[in-house]
């Protein structure tokens, strides 16, 4: 009798912990689909992928919206898919999304022919800095940068016409960042370098740098 008692809270407890188990695991992988309102540099790696495979969405602006849900939803019904407009581990795949992630080997593809793609060599722009004080930021202050990444040393904004957002950096005299936010100011061959003090943006000026695409 005693082994009785013992195996059923055993069996209940296993029970337990395999079903922690599954919904955690469930809800890791649903955490990882992309869908409409997704931001952030995972939704640029979509756009330029779905873009350079000729389901065109614009922009790679890294924003999942009306453009890119569309030519997911082409892409889906070209390959045989449920035509559901989320990036699912399938969708993820057949895209070539899960290896690239995978292999972190910075590579990217160019978003339209002005554009410039990693690993491409050298740039001579003129970088400016800025902060998180509302002169930097207005109209928006207190706002995270353009893809989703809080502001932080080693955001840099830049022109997404010229270089890509997501795109890794590095700056003379500054060091490596993204290209994660953009502004109204920067056209361009510029860049604005984010710095942790306003005193830092200001000390930094305007300067002609190399910008290199890594």
């Amino acid at each position: 009798m005693l082994r009785k008692r013992l195996v059923l809270p055993v069996l209940g407890l296993s029970l337990l912990f395999a079903g922690l188990f599954l919904a955690t695991n469930n809800s890791a992988i649903a955490a990882s689909n992309l869908s409409w309102g997704s931001r952030g540099a995972e939704v640029v790696q979509l756009q330029d992928t779905l873009n350079n495979r000729g389901y065109w969405c614009g922009t790679a602006d890294g924003i999942f919206g009306a453009n890119t849900y569309n030519a997911l939803i082409n892409f889906q019904k070209d390959a045989g898919f449920t035509p559901d407009g989320t990036v699912g581990p399938d969708s993820r795949q057949a895209l070539g999304m899960a290896e690239a992630v995978a292999s972190n080997s910075g590579s990217t593809v160019s978003r339209s022919g002005s554009t410039t793609p990693r690993g491409s060599g050298t740039l001579t722009m003129v970088a400016t800095g800025y902060d998180s004080s509302w002169e930097s930021n207005y109209p928006y202050y207190g706002q995270p940068s353009y893809i989703g990444l809080p502001l932080a040393r080693g955001i840099i904004a830049v022109d997404p016409n010229v270089i890509p957002m997501g795109t890794r950096l590095y700056i003379e005299g500054y060091g490596e960042g993204i290209a994660a936010d953009q502004g109204n100011a920067i056209k361009g061959n510029r860049v604005d370098l984010y710095f942790d003090s306003r005193q830092e943006a200001l000390d930094w000026g305007m300067k002609t740098v190399k910008v290199t695409i890594l």
